[in-house]
């Protein structure tokens, strides 16, 4: 199993919280943006454009199943 860093944990709980958030694009690297690219390269979300510089992300059942599988403070061991 691959393993979950914190800001991803913290990214997949917000996701199981709310079902789905909405982001603005940015123009430089930002650690949130980096965070859902390694995320959605996992198949853990999806990044949807729903009009320009506004996006859509959701989680999958694949995030789903790996968020319930990590007990908090296990991000480490996951």
């Amino acid at each position: 199993m691959s393993s979950l860093l914190p800001q991803q944990q913290l990214v997949l709980e917000l996701l199981r919280m709310s079902g789905e958030i909405g982001v603005t694009e940015q123009t430089s690297e930002t650690i949130l943006w980096r965070t859902l690219r390694e995320c959605r390269a996992k198949g853990w979300l999806t990044i949807t454009e729903v009009s320009p510089g506004i996006h859509s992300v959701a989680m999958t059942p694949g995030g789903r199943r790996k968020i319930e599988s990590v007990s908090p403070g296990d991000a480490a061991k996951a």
